[in-house]
Formats: structure tokens, sequence, C-alpha cells
């Protein structure tokens, strides 16, 4: 063997593992870049959770602020009714009471005027 093929061998070898280590160190960015992607993904999803929950926690709030405020219209509907009736009750009973005064007036005046 000459020298000329024993140096073309050892260049080549060390070509092949020169190019050997920087495939390496591009296969290690590949795997680093992926693993981050995969981070920024996981944390996306968190992000997408975590709103979900608020949302639906929110959703939830309004909901029973809603039931509370039907329930209150109805409790204040009510007690305007039972108010009505007591003040038609009263207003009757004025009337019947002024009524019964002023037939009371009208007999003794017409007594006093007999007499």
């Amino acid at each position: 063997m000459s020298y000329v093929a024993v140096a073309g061998i050892f260049v080549s070898l060390g070509t092949s593992l020169l190019g050997a280590s920087e495939s390496k160190k591009q296969a290690d960015k590949q795997r680093e870049l992926i693993w981050n992607m995969h981070k920024l993904d996981l944390a996306q999803q968190e992000k997408i959770a975590m709103e979900e929950i608020r949302t639906m926690s929110e959703t939830q709030r309004i909901g029973f602020l809603a039931e509370n405020l039907r329930k209150y219209r109805e409790a204040l509907q009510k007690e305007s009714t039972i108010r009505l009736r007591d003040t038609w009750i009263y207003v009757a009973s004025v009337g019947a009471g002024t009524g019964v005064i002023y037939a009371i007036s009208l007999m003794y005046s017409k007594s006093n005027s007999n007499a």
C-alpha cells in the first residue's frame, strides 16, 4: 500500500468521524427542539383547560345569579300581591267604617230633628 492510500484512508476516517460528530450535534438540537415544542404544546393545553374551567365557573355563576334573581322576582311579586290585597281590605274597611259613621250620623240627625 502506498502512503497516499493510507493517508486517504485516514483523511476519510477523520471526515467520517467529524461528520458523525456534527450529525450527533444536529440530532441533539432536533431532539431539544422537539422537546421544547412538546413543552409549549403542554403549556398551551394547560392554558386552554384553565380557560375552560374559568368559563365554566363564570357560566355556573351567571346561572346561579339568574336563578336567585328569578326567585327574588317571584318573592317580590308575591309580596306585592299580598300588599295590594291588604290595601284593598284596608280601603274597604275604611269605606265601610265611614259609611257606618255617616249612617249613624244621619240617624242621629233625623232623631234630633224629629224631637
